[in-house]
């Protein structure tokens, strides 16, 4: 039997970043989105085959040396598009005690339980542009919505506007 390394489509790194999550961080960027937000702010993210593969141990060690804060915010693309590799790469992640926050499209009722049990941070909803907003602290449009895991394990709505 042939043993297949899981690998993610990889758009792309930025190692540092204020603007993907609370507090100073690393943003990793994944490719494919079958979304197709009008005024997505990543479109050249969102056709699959257009980013590299990566396998998930490799992604992680690239991480660790680059991520010295270990506060990742995963992005897109659409990152639950590739959840099963994806959950592989947290899992190791939070072995060494990254704080992960992951940027999604989805609604909140959509995103799999798994996902909330795994990371500290979710960003829920569309890009609607129509709704969009340079006021909100994190998401691009009004109808997002930002999530946090409480030490007691209990998830808040993060209150965004600023001012």
């Amino acid at each position: 039997m042939i043993f297949m390394e899981k690998k993610l489509e990889i758009a792309g790194w930025k190692k540092t970043s204020c603007d993907d999550g609370p507090g100073m961080r690393s943003v990793l960027f994944l490719q494919g989105c079958s979304m197709n937000c009008a005024g997505c702010h990543n479109k050249i993210a969102q056709k699959k085959g257009n980013g590299e593969l990566w396998d998930v141990a490799e992604i992680a060690d690239s991480i660790i040396q680059q991520c010295h804060n270990k506060r990742l915010t995963i992005s897109g693309g659409e990152p639950l598009e590739q959840w099963q590799e994806l959950k592989e790469l947290i899992a190791m992640l939070a072995e060494r005690n990254f704080d992960i926050c992951i940027y999604t499209g989805w609604n909140k009722e959509e995103v799999p339980d798994e996902v909330f049990q795994m990371v500290n941070y979710v960003k829920c909803g569309s890009f609607a542009a129509d709704l969009k907003s340079d006021n909100i602290h994190y998401v691009g449009s009004s109808n997002q919505r930002m999530f946090k895991r409480e030490t007691s394990g209990e998830w808040v709505e993060l209150k965004l506007q600023i001012g």
